[in-house]
């Protein structure tokens, strides 16, 4: 007897084609800013996080994992660099803030894209949220609009 099942397909878009050139810039900027090697481990957080994961991966990453706000990870292996890509609201950026900072230790660095903060007045709001999550803003890239966190204390 045969069986067939349905199953919803997740309501999300594909990522979006963007240059190889493109991401590989982006990611090296982002390892740049950590003050990073290339063969850093790297947790990608948030949503369409398929393109970065890659550029990461072309670019030297040993281990690159991609996490979801509001989903299971269950191997919580450390990071070097928790990348912060997408998220769609405030309850989004306390999960990824969290989860960064576990994933981080001591030392590790957390890098939060302005654009992951679309919504209204979020980046006005991110050093309070990181602060309870237990990070500070040690930089910001004016030009790419990026904060780069770190263990506050």
């Amino acid at each position: 007897m045969l069986q067939t099942t349905d199953r919803q397909a997740e309501g999300e878009p594909p990522s979006s084609p963007v240059s190889d050139d493109i991401d590989s810039a982006r990611a090296d900027r982002v390892m740049s800013i950590a003050h990073l090697p290339a063969t850093a481990h790297v947790a990608v957080i948030g949503h369409h996080t398929l393109p970065f994961v890659l550029a990461l991966l072309r670019q030297g990453c040993e281990s690159v994992r991609s996490l979801r706000p509001g989903s299971p990870a269950p191997d919580c292996e450390p990071v070097d660099l928790a990348w912060i890509v997408d998220l769609q609201d405030e309850r989004e950026l306390d999960e990824a803030l969290r989860a960064a900072r576990w994933r981080t230790g001591k030392r590790g660095r957390v890098v939060l894209e302005g654009a992951a903060c679309a919504w209204r007045s979020a980046l006005a709001a991110v050093r309070h949220r990181a602060l309870l999550a237990g990070l500070d803003i040690v930089s910001f890239d004016h030009a790419a609009r990026r904060l780069v966190l770190a263990r506050a204390g």
